[in-house]
């Protein structure tokens, strides 16, 4: 009998380690990966959502982005954006990430994003973690625009981020931001 409930509790623990690995598990706003945007949005609101030529350098539009403002029910962030593919009448979401905005104030967001790091650290402790300080940002073609990314590499390839922009005065009306990201491997590999 000892036997039989000490493998029931090998196999219950194992479950809850191995969904700690699961960036379904986890949400932005309500939403996770997997979720269909027609559960919290209008079919209206993700066709005004859609970000024309966000994908313009990709000679493959296998995905779309999203973005929604400000909606009531948003408790976190101010702004969420949501990668689908482009063909998908369900908008099954691939990627989400929430931003918050920092006028010109970037120590705010490395605050913030050192206490999600710390948060996300007892989450995915297995998880590979890659930390980047003030890498050129690729949408600015002076390189004057830095992003602090720190990235939680999962086994499945799937992949949760924590990234702050801090955007050069040539890039505005760019706001810098803090961006929390939850991405699946499909939408990363793409």
């Amino acid at each position: 009998m000892r036997v039989f409930i000490a493998v029931l509790v090998l196999i219950f623990s194992f479950q809850s380690l191995s969904k700690a690995d699961d960036i379904r598990d986890f949400e932005i706003e309500g939403m996770s990966i997997g979720d269909s945007l027609l559960d919290y949005f209008s079919e209206d609101e993700i066709k005004d959502g859609i970000v024309e030529n966000h994908y313009q350098y990709k000679s493959n539009k296998k995905f779309i982005a999203v973005e929604f403002y400000e909606f009531p029910f948003f408790e976190t962030y101010e702004n969420v954006q949501v990668h689908v593919k482009s063909d998908d009448k369900k908008y099954k979401i691939y990627a989400i990430d929430g931003f918050d905005f920092y006028d010109e104030n970037i120590d705010d967001c490395y605050k913030k994003q050192n206490k999600i790091d710390k948060e996300l650290s007892k989450v995915f402790k297995d998880a590979k973690r890659k930390f980047k300080s003030k890498a050129k940002h690729p949408s600015d073609e002076t390189g004057k625009s830095n992003v602090t990314y720190i990235v939680y590499w999962l086994k499945s390839g799937d992949h949760a981020s924590i990234d702050c922009t801090d955007w050069s005065s040539n890039m505005k009306p760019r706001e810098d931001n803090l961006s929390v990201g939850l991405v699946t491997k499909e939408f990363n590999d793409w």
